[in-house]
């Protein structure tokens, strides 16, 4: 396979009001630059790309438009670009909810930085051999504590009930490893990993800078020690990072961590190919169209974003993204993890890797027990409690259509 990499600054002027916590929050200082990192491959056969943001979430129709800017330059079906954003706090609005309107300036900026990126990604094609590994990497908790009574209290806010927020928490550290042909020396890799980028966020002078948090600083590590790295994030609905709201040390102190292993699984999986290379790494994309129920109460109270006015019914979108025996599988919001974990349990694929607030910004995308302890995901959640499962099972019914036949003995 061919592949080819470049990392786009989109970092905002500061001025520009922040997309997390609270709606007027304007930025004083930049920490850190925001970036759109671009990986294209092409099969021999088809072309495709990964665009991974350092952004809070899209709305559907700019996720379309970047999609197909991005297509149109590489030569590529709309479906062969799939989008992922870190969702970090500590960037511009680039999506809309009852309480924000996206920042319509920046997003017409972007569509030309993202343009840019894809045309100089072009220029940079190399052939490479690919790596997939998996392993548990212990940086991230449920934010959610639930007592016995199946009463809930979240983290944010309340930070002494930490030590007591055992829920389930998806650990998977999940890396493709591109390397130069027949060598042991890594290029790239993609890193998917599930956490809130909640690090860098303070009370104070952190809450008002613009940062890429700790998705930003694990790719320096990376990038200083072995080589690029581009960040996907996983179903990090309800999971928070270590030391969350703790500044940027905090933010550092996670992202070492990642980079640390990461690195160290390089070795294994570039040692022991048998195991961990991705034969036959050709592309295969799909987009499955899901109609999910809003929520009665948020119709009734008028809370929903503008674009979805008047609807009783969205037309959610899955993208699912595969590399060989590996798939990519673009959720349209804040997934929380328990879901993203049942689509990777019943994955017909050796692996999948949640991408997630990639085709839309649909908030969060809630299991339907978690509406009795409630909290802030299911208060906001505009969808009904059991949408979360129709989704599920949708998504994997896409991924069974798009993956070869299921071998029967394994």
């Amino acid at each position: 396979m061919k592949i080819a990499h470049y990392a786009q600054v989109i970092t905002p002027e500061t001025g520009t009001l922040l997309a997390g916590y609270y709606a007027n929050d304007v930025s004083a200082e930049i920490l850190d630059d925001l970036k759109l990192s671009v990986l294209l491959m092409d099969d021999g056969d088809n072309k495709g790309a990964i665009l991974a943001f350092d952004l809070l979430g899209m709305d559907e129709d700019v996720s379309i438009k970047i999609a197909g800017d991005a297509a149109e330059i590489i030569g590529c079906p709309t479906t062969n670009v799939i989008i992922t954003c870190s969702h970090t706090h500590s960037g511009p609005h680039t999506r809309s909810s009852a309480a924000v309107q996206r920042d319509n300036v920046y997003v017409s900026k972007l569509y030309d930085l993202v343009k840019k990126g894809v045309s100089e990604a072009m220029k940079n094609w190399q052939e490479v051999d690919l790596f997939f590994h998996s392993s548990k990497c212990d940086q991230n908790y449920n934010r959610r504590y639930v007592d016995g009574a199946n009463k809930g209290l979240s983290v944010a806010g309340n930070h002494w009930v930490e030590p007591l927020a055992t829920e389930y928490a998806d650990k998977e550290l999940g890396l493709v490893i591109f390397t130069k042909p027949n060598s042991p020396c890594p290029v790239g890799v993609l890193v998917n990993y599930a956490a809130h980028p909640l690090a860098v966020h303070s009370m104070g002078r952190g809450g008002y800078r613009i940062s890429a948090d700790f998705p930003g600083m694990l790719r320096n590590f990376i990038e200083k020690e072995s080589c690029w790295c581009v960040f996907s994030q996983g179903a990090a609905g309800d999971l928070f990072p270590k030391n969350a709201e703790g500044g940027s040390e905090a933010a550092a102190d996670v992202a070492k961590a990642i980079a640390i292993k990461t690195m160290q699984n390089f070795c294994d999986a570039i040692r022991h190919p048998e195991h961990y290379r991705i034969e036959n790494p050709k592309i295969r994309t799909s987009m499955e169209i899901i109609p999910l129920d809003f929520r009665e109460d948020k119709i009734r109270n008028n809370d929903l974003p503008a674009l979805y006015k008047g609807q009783t019914v969205m037309q959610a979108r899955v993208h699912l993204f595969a590399i060989g025996d590996i798939c990519f599988v673009g959720v349209p919001g804040e997934l929380l993890n328990e879901l993203g974990q049942e689509i990777k349990w019943h994955s017909p694929f050796k692996k999948a890797f949640i991408f997630y607030n990639s085709t839309s910004y649909l908030s969060y995308i809630c299991h339907a027990n978690s509406f009795f302890p409630g909290g802030y995901e299911q208060r906001t959640s505009m969808i009904k409690p059991y949408e979360g499962l129709k989704l599920v099972v949708a998504t994997i019914d896409g991924m069974r259509k798009l993956h070869e036949p299921f071998p029967e003995e394994l």
